[in-house]
């Protein structure tokens, strides 16, 4: 009895004057030109439920790969991501960067595909190289790219970052091209800054020894540049311990060409000012915006800071409405026109908040320095043998200077002779001191002047009439913007952890950190998108850490029938919440995409 062509048939039966259907399986043919059934096997009274279902068997098993199982025969075997990864290598896409990566000579995996995976997993799930394979097996991406993971190993990957550094120029030269063709008001200006990553080994020639923003270790320099929406386009590793105002010459060497074909303004920090750094940039002919050291305030401004003593911190909000001569940005930001000098507009700024912090922080460091006294003070009185002034006195002197307090903290000395037993039992007097802080309150005042105020320096200094062509808000306003670039640094020494480097050839670890920055490229397209286009059942998710954690739960599942010997492929269901994420960041038809024929 073939199953498949038979039709669940029913008619009308009567039985002690009661009606009901009578069901059978019946065949279907033709005979003499006429449409015929035939009754293969008699069911008899069925409820509602047991036709549908006898309904759902038949239309089930008509089709060519059906084959009976029970809910125990089935199995799920693997996972293999699908949502969050293919969102993050369609940005790959947006950006177009397998353009960059034209191959020269046979490969059985394009670099522009190896540099894809790198970049992705940087997104994802960031793993040592070595590791990169076992990782890619475990996702979508060998079907999404066409890629037998068979042929991803450890070897490839390590052989291909040297061809991914040698790109690196022409990567920036496309990225800076793409996002001023995209986005041609993200250029208007673009953020320079640096930091540093750590190291595993030591024999890397660009590791150098020293303090860096993670204390004393090996590390190298990272640079980068961003435009105002944080997205990169140019990138090095330089020694470590370079200084950074040593390398504002690198900058400009490698960028003036491109800085010249936009109207541009470079801002970066103000550990980078120097008066020959700005000198090169003003004769290259390229706008900045940067701020001068805090000590450079008086000297330039001319300003006997004196006159605003009467700021306190309880009232400072209100009393920066009647700082004379000031107006009102914001209620974070008072300004001043300083001067103009050569080349040079100076714009004297006031920040309430920044004003707070720092008297806070130097109430702070008084109250933490009290506490390295009483526990130096506790040793001292524990001491078991004398103790020298001058070697005592230096310890309390260093301590002023760590917590930075040496224009009104002092410590002075009292001697105190101790008892101690020794070891015959008899009684012994040493000499040991007592420390006591002195805290010059007037002098302490003095120290905290400058509180809240910088100094904004830049070459916009273009007239239209009386007014300058770019007003005091608008030079502000860029410069205070420079969170994107630390933003850009947090994200690319977290999420995607370009620390601690694994590997030591300078190719390998510069071809790193291009990886990581183009990973950075991925995230922070995805977070603009975020935030352009809100949603309501995901309104909350406003960043890629959020985003992929979300999609991830998306995948390609293998299932095993266990009574058949058979096993196929099956995409998760996806929620209402993953939907609209992917409404959000323009990326709907990636459900459409017909991935299990792969």
């Amino acid at each position: 009895m073939d199953l498949a062509k038979l039709h669940l048939h029913w008619r009308v039966s009567r039985y002690k004057d009661k009606t009901y259907r009578s069901y059978s399986l019946a065949r279907a043919y033709r005979k003499d030109g006429k449409n015929r059934k035939e009754i293969v096997l008699k069911l008899g009274k069925l409820s509602d439920a047991e036709a549908d279902m006898w309904r759902s068997v038949l239309k089930t098993i008509k089709k060519p790969d059906t084959f009976l199982a029970t809910c125990d025969d089935i199995v799920v075997t693997d996972h293999f991501g699908y949502l969050d990864v293919a969102v993050a290598s369609s940005i790959w896409d947006f950006w177009s960067l397998d353009a960059i990566f034209n191959d020269n000579g046979i490969r059985d995996v394009s670099l522009a595909k190896i540099a894809r995976i790198l970049s992705v997993n940087r997104c994802i799930d960031p793993v040592c190289k070595s590791k990169i394979p076992e990782w890619f097996s475990s996702t979508a991406l060998p079907w999404l790219l066409d890629v037998d993971s068979e042929l991803i190993n450890s070897s490839r990957i390590f052989r291909e970052l040297d061809a991914i550094e040698i790109l690196k120029e022409s990567i920036c030269e496309h990225l800076f091209r793409t996002i001023a063709l995209k986005y041609p008001n993200s250029m208007e200006s673009v953020f320079y800054d640096l930091s540093s990553t750590t190291f595993t080994g030591s024999r890397c020639t660009l590791m150098k020894w020293g303090h860096c923003k993670e204390g004393y270790q090996n590390h190298v320099v990272l640079a980068i540049v961003v435009n105002k929406d944080g997205l990169p386009f140019y990138w090095d590793v330089l020694p470590g311990g370079t200084a950074d105002a040593n390398t504002i010459t690198w900058l400009i060497r490698r960028l003036k060409s491109r800085f010249k074909t936009i109207d541009t303004t470079l801002v970066f920090d103000r550990g980078m000012v120097s008066d020959d750094n700005l000198s090169l940039i003003e004769g290259e002919q390229i706008k900045y915006i940067s701020a001068m050291d805090k000590s450079q305030l008086e000297g330039i401004t001319g300003i006997d800071f004196g006159i605003f003593s009467f700021l306190d911190f309880k009232n400072v909000d209100a009393q920066a409405n009647d700082l004379k001569n000031f107006t009102k940005l914001n209620n974070n930001t008072y300004y001043q026109e300083a001067k103009v000098e050569g080349k040079r507009r100076y714009i004297l700024c006031f920040n309430p908040q920044l004003f707070k912090d720092q008297r806070k922080a130097r109430e702070q460091a008084v109250v933490n320095f009290r506490a390295f006294v009483d526990n130096l003070n506790s040793e001292l009185n524990g001491a078991k043998r004398s103790r020298q002034r001058k070697a005592t006195d230096h310890r309390f002197k260093d301590g002023i200077r760590k917590f930075k307090l040496t224009k009104f903290v002092d410590v002075s000395l009292k001697i105190q002779h101790l008892k101690r037993t020794i070891k015959d039992g008899s009684e012994q007097k040493i000499r040991s001191y007592l420390g006591t802080i002195n805290v010059n309150e007037a002098n302490m005042l003095e120290a905290g002047r400058l509180d809240g105020f910088w100094l904004l320096v830049t070459n916009h200094t273009e007239k239209e009439g009386e007014p300058f062509k770019i007003s005091p808000e608008s030079a502000i306003a860029p410069y205070r913007e420079k969170v994107v670039i630390e933003s850009a640094f947090r994200d690319i020494k977290s999420f995607a952890e370009v620390s601690p480097v694994h590997v030591w050839k300078e190719i390998h670890v510069k071809a790193h950190f291009t990886i990581c920055v183009l990973s950075h490229l991925i995230n922070r397209t995805l977070t603009l998108r975020l935030h352009e286009n809100t949603g309501t059942l995901t309104e909350n998710i406003v960043a890629h850490e959020r985003l992929y954690s979300e999609l991830s739960s998306c995948m390609i599942d293998r299932i095993k029938i266990e009574s058949a010997d058979l096993s196929t492929y099956k995409k998760s269901l996806s929620t209402e919440k993953q939907k609209e994420l992917l409404e959000r960041i323009g990326k709907k038809d990636i459900l459409a995409l017909d991935i299990i024929k792969n």
